[in-house]
Formats: C-alpha cells, sequence, structure tokens
C-alpha cells in the first residue's frame, strides 16, 4: 500500500512540474557552411527575459574555432552570445516585450566573413527579409 501510495504522490509531482506549453522552434537557417537554429529558457518564449541557445553546426561538426555570435530581440542591443564550451552552443539572456512583434536576430562573423539570419519568436510570426 506504501509502494502504491508513494507511486502516485511521484507521478503527482512530476506532472505538476511538467510544463504544459510545448515549446515551439523555427526551422534551421543556413548561413555560408553554417546550419543555425535556437532554443530558449524557459521552453516557450515569454514576455520579459529569456535565455536564447544558439546552436551552430557546420557539416555535422559543432566546434567551430573563430567564429563570434552576436543576437539581439527588436526589443534589445546587440550582444555577443557566450560559448557554450565546445559544444557549437552560444548563450545569452534577451529583454523580449513582445512575441509576436518581435524577432531574434543573430549576427556571425567567421574569418572575416559576415552574415546574419532572423528568426521569429512564435509560429504566426514570420521573419522580415
Amino acid at each position: 500500500m506504501k509502494n502504491k501510495l508513494f507511486a502516485m504522490m511521484l507521478l503527482l509531482l512530476m506532472s505538476a512540474c511538467s510544463s504544459s506549453e510545448p515549446g515551439w522552434t523555427p526551422e534551421p537557417q543556413v548561413w555560408d557552411e553554417f546550419t543555425i537554429h535556437f532554443e530558449t529558457r524557459p521552453e516557450s518564449v515569454r514576455q520579459g527575459m529569456n535565455e536564447f541557445l544558439i546552436v551552430v553546426n557546420r557539416e555535422g561538426r559543432r566546434h567551430i574555432p573563430d567564429l563570434l555570435v552576436h543576437i539581439r530581440t527588436d526589443s534589445s542591443k546587440w550582444k555577443q552570445a557566450i560559448p557554450d564550451g565546445a559544444l557549437g552552443i552560444y548563450r545569452r539572456a534577451l529583454l523580449v516585450n513582445d512575441i509576436h512583434a518581435d524577432r531574434l536576430h543573430v549576427r556571425l562573423r567567421y574569418h572575416g566573413k559576415h552574415g546574419e539570419v532572423n528568426f521569429a519568436l512564435a509560429p504566426e510570426s514570420t521573419p522580415a527579409e
């Protein structure tokens, strides 16, 4: 009886901690030889501060020495994203005022080349070209 009660309590606790809002992530974009996508913390973008994780791959390799990544939303200024080890992940917290109007702008600099990609923050938004 104690095991059943413990299992029910554990199940209730786990369901209370899980997110009921599924996260949305737009399709990855390509610049030069890099594929770029992002994730956020919290999983779903909200008004206020959000941590953005920019994931950059190059032909299946994650570690890209000498790559500089700067990001901003329409509500914030350009900030350099900080590499998370040699994983090809760059992190930075940014302000989001309106998830439907704001965009995530990612600027890349690699060996003298410069590029930028833009992402919508909500499924019904589309990036401005």
